[in-house]
């Protein structure tokens, strides 16, 4: 990852573990996103963080809360032999 991307979800209130791991996701290839979904409201819209992640699936995955009565999730895809 680099530091930048460490740094500013350091200032953003995250915690190291979690910080290191957005960070890692920005090391990807570009995103694709549609020319209608580029502009949208992070705070209502989820689409741009679920493009993030659904770029870089490993075995975990942080999953939104879809409102605000359910709190972050996560979910576990480990290969199974």
């Amino acid at each position: 990852y680099l530091s930048i991307y460490l740094s500013t979800n350091h200032s953003q209130g995250l915690d190291e573990i979690l910080a290191k791991h957005i960070a890692h996701l920005w090391i990807r290839d570009p995103l694709v996103i549609y020319k209608s979904r580029v502009e949208l409201d992070d705070t209502k819209d989820v689409d741009h963080f679920e493009n993030i992640q659904s770029t870089n699936w490993q075995s975990v995955r942080f999953k939104p809360p879809p409102n605000p009565d359910i709190g972050w999730r996560v979910e576990f895809r480990t290969m199974e032999v």
